[in-house]
């Protein structure tokens, strides 16, 4: 009788030790009674034209590290790829479209006389018609519908699955404009589309160019979206004195022009963020969308990216105690 009882017992406790057991595993937050607690990070996807490319990279590094990603903001360069991931496409995609042409065949930026002779057409109209085309030699929407439709393609509607906001610059007020909604392939064209290259973009009563113009690297953005730790990708190239012989032609002029507007600003910003990635692509022009240059830029973001792991993952920590301490207050 005593045996039986005890193998009974026996059995009992077994079977409660299991479902003890297989609950802690399918609900361990339960079981430790400790609320997963971490800080939200948000990422300032800064200009640069073609070294935007770089970007590509520094997102392929914190996914493989497993740094998440709660807010997106991007200007210029920055909110082409920062629309494109926010919407779900893969890294390997948006790589993909990069170094097969894609995006050039979209975002031309070579001259012609046709294009040239634009800006006499624009007089034309001007004096038949009283009311010329908004200044730029590009005016098409390709880059606006390749935006959406990737994005489409992505999840079969528009959404995104980062909070994502894109920076452009009103010529009417003379201010930056954060879009947060609407029409993300417009929003992408306007904050790059760089003065009298590419036409201005009208949403609503305002009249939209290049972020990169006044607000290039959007780190306070990204902290009014609500992140603890923000980190900045500077995709600027480094000032370099150059020769006279650079600027006989106007990619020379305009690249030179746009680097010096970039760096400026980027003096200023830097010092807000927490975590800056800075690749060195001097190598790498502006306008410079050769496959062989992308891919470099690409590679250039991965190895700086490598480097500021450890920093991150020490924020990451020093943040989830400040969080945990304050949880208990």
């Amino acid at each position: 009788m005593n045996s039986g009882l005890d193998k009974t017992m026996i059995h009992i406790l077994i079977v409660a030790f299991l479902l003890i057991t297989q609950s802690s595993i399918l609900n361990p937050a339960h079981a430790s009674n400790t609320p997963v607690i971490r800080p939200k990070i948000g990422l300032a996807l800064g200009g640069g034209g073609a070294r935007g490319a770089a970007h590509i990279g520094i997102l392929r590094v914190l996914e493989k590290e497993n740094i998440p990603i709660d807010y997106l903001v991007g200007s210029s360069a920055g909110a082409f790829v920062a629309a494109l991931y926010s919407g779900g496409v893969s890294v390997d995609e948006i790589e993909k479209c990069v170094l097969t042409g894609a995006i050039k065949k979209v975002y031309k930026t070579d001259l012609s006389i046709v294009r040239a002779l634009f800006i006499y057409l624009n007089r034309v109209t001007h004096i038949f018609l009283g009311k010329p085309f908004y200044a730029g030699l590009y005016n098409d929407h390709r880059l606006h519908h390749f935006v959406n439709n990737a994005i489409s393609m992505s999840g079969g509607t528009i959404e995104l699955t980062i909070p994502l906001n894109i920076i452009a610059v009103d010529l009417i007020s003379g201010l930056p404009v954060v879009i947060k909604s609407g029409d993300v392939g417009l929003a992408v064209q306007a904050s790059t589309a760089i003065p009298t290259l590419r036409q201005p973009i009208q949403i609503n009563d305002q009249l939209l160019v290049d972020g990169g113009v006044l607000k290039n690297i959007p780190i306070e953005e990204v902290k009014k979206m609500g992140a603890d730790i923000v980190i900045a990708v500077d995709v600027d190239a480094k000032l370099e004195t150059s020769t006279p012989e650079s600027f006989r032609t106007f990619e020379g002029i305009i690249t030179r022009v746009i680097t010096l507007g970039l760096r400026a600003q980027s003096k200023y910003v830097l010092d807000n963020a927490d975590i800056i990635i800075s690749p060195n692509l001097s190598g790498v022009g502006i306008l410079d969308i050769n496959p062989k240059s992308l891919s470099t830029a690409i590679k250039l973001g991965e190895d700086a990216a490598i480097k500021t792991i450890p920093n991150i993952r020490k924020l990451i920590e020093q943040k989830e105690k400040v969080l945990r301490v304050a949880e208990k207050l």
